[in-house]
């Protein structure tokens, strides 16, 4: 074995075992979904209250998407938390085995690791008290009184130093609802703190009620009601979005399943006969070398080089930077993870230049790539769908989260919204299918049946993000983008499809976050 193979092989088991920790680290990790649903399950919960003004269609428009049963709501609300909750007590649980896994071992522990558990732990527990706080109203919601007291009562038990938020909140909420009603002087701060939504609208409905301030009654319901009608327009978004286009999709799914039956290889849905014509001059070691080498550098880069640097520099990000900064920030971190990219590709190539047709084309030109960006699309909604829900059910909320889904939620800044969507639907979709479609899936081609290709191809995409819960649905999502680009031959094709499925997702956060 020469030297270039053993360096190779070397950086393969880097890579392996690099992918295998991130991975496993992933699990103890929300879903992403989980706390999608949550923030849904907000907006169902202030949309309930909106009453339309005599308006027939909404009137209809609601029912659909609401229901016409409010303790349906309620409960259905009330799962969603309590599921959450139970999510961040198996982590706590799992942190306090390894805490006393390594604090009960043989070595002396690491302080510090032992201390960063702690933290996780302490982090873990602050979210399950804040879930707490809503589950109890809406177990009051559901007349379900003892359970909402017993609730906040275990809220109140914790006796931190210093006293948490949600420990006096807890016990002002407790004082609301007691018989007789104990006010505590600081209860409206401490509501409009750390409450938000349909919770903190539940508990100054009784706060007001209970000092007879009719005044302020009055202006919190017509409060409710816009924001109520704000949160029902947001629902109509976020839900139009994979409605209109899983049912487009599956209309297009089976159009195209009819074509394949009449028109057998003449149909879209054939095998690609571009395959055939697909001369790939090198082998199996280039293919493994630009792999395995971008790979690395992306790896060192943003797991090692770039933290370092910006740790020496002070440009960590932290609270007191703005949403504004931290999305540039991201741009910017992830042009230098990815850059290295485009000199390895072409050192890699470099001998067997001239390239062959169709290798790396882009023909704007031809404007087939725009039908097949947006039929690739619609097509990919109700199959990406499908396997998101399976994840959901196979990993029950773990698997890993998206670091952006803050700034996208929290953020009311449109400058940093619109730094983040180039992130998403110009550079992702650039960077990803030069390499994965552009070059990773017609070098497969050559040593595995098309369809082995497709898949492995977009298996490798999707093990990139580094997420356990993308793994099956990016894998499929890969497979439809590879197959558009080898059908189309033009990696504008698939590009703008990435494009398309990034902006869509970046919509729906929008319209989940916005306030």
């Amino acid at each position: 074995m020469g030297l270039k193979r053993i360096g190779l092989s070397l950086l393969s088991i880097f890579a392996i075992s690099f992918i295998i920790l991130t991975l496993a680290s992933s699990w103890n990790r929300p879903q992403e979904q989980s706390r999608l649903d949550l923030l849904q399950t907000d907006l169902v919960l202030q949309a309930t209250n909106w009453e339309p003004s005599g308006d027939g269609d909404a009137l209809t428009l609601k029912s659909a998407l609401l229901g016409d049963n409010l303790p349906t709501a309620y409960e259905q609300a009330l799962k969603s938390y309590e599921a959450a909750r139970r999510s961040n007590q198996q982590s706590i649980d799992l942190i306090e085995q390894t805490i006393t896994t390594k604090s009960g071992t043989n070595a002396d522990p690491n302080p510090s690791q032992i201390q960063q558990y702690q933290t996780k732990r302490d982090e873990k527990q602050r979210l399950i008290d804040e879930l707490d706080l809503r589950i109890g109203l809406l177990q009051l919601k559901l007349s379900r009184a003892q359970e909402s007291i017993d609730t906040w009562g275990q809220i109140s038990k914790n006796q931190p130093n210093p006293i948490s938020r949600s420990v006096q909140t807890a016990r002002v909420l407790l004082g609301l609802w007691a018989k007789p009603v104990e006010i505590f002087p600081d209860a409206e701060p401490q509501i409009r703190t750390n409450l938000d939504s349909w919770s903190r609208n539940q508990a100054l409905q009784q706060l007001y009620q209970a000092q007879q301030r009719d005044r302020d009654l009055v202006n919190l319901a017509q409060l409710q009601q816009t924001q109520a009608e704000q949160a029902f327009d947001r629902l109509l978004i976020v839900n139009s979005i994979p409605v209109i286009g899983g049912l487009s999709g599956i209309l297009l799914l089976l159009g195209l399943g009819i074509q394949r039956a009449i028109t057998k290889q003449n149909s879209i849905l054939a095998l690609p006969a571009a395959q055939k014509q697909w001369q790939v001059p090198w082998g199996k070691e280039t293919v493994w070398e630009v792999m395995v080498i971008w790979f690395v550098s992306f790896a060192v880069v943003s797991q090692i080089i770039l933290p370092v640097t910006l740790a020496g520099l002070n440009l960590i990000p932290n609270d007191r930077w703005s949403y504004r900064d931290r999305a540039v920030m991201v741009l910017i971190t992830y042009i230098i993870s990815v850059l290295p990219e485009l000199p390895i590709l072409s050192i890699c190539l470099k001998s067997f230049a001239p390239l062959p047709e169709p290798w790396f084309r882009f023909k704007p030109l031809d404007l087939k790539w725009v039908g097949w960006g947006f039929g690739g699309y619609l097509a990919a909604v109700p199959i990406v769908f499908l396997a998101s829900i399976l994840v959901q059910v196979l990993l029950k909320g773990h698997g890993g989260s998206n670091a952006l889904l803050p700034i996208l939620v929290e953020s009311q800044d449109s400058v940093a919204k619109f730094i983040l969507w180039t992130t998403l639907a110009i550079s992702a979709p650039f960077f990803e299918e030069l390499l994965f479609r552009g070059f990773l899936l017609p070098s497969l081609t050559k040593f595995l049946p098309f369809w082995a290709a497709l898949s492995l191809s977009g298996f490798c995409f999707a093990v990139a993000h580094l997420n356990l819960s993308d793994i099956l649905p990016l894998t499929v999502l890969g497979m439809v983008l590879g197959f558009v680009y080898m059908r189309s031959q033009n990696l504008l094709a698939p590009m703008l499809l990435h494009a398309l499925w990034n902006s869509g997702s970046f919509l729906a956060l929008l319209a989940l976050g916005g306030r």
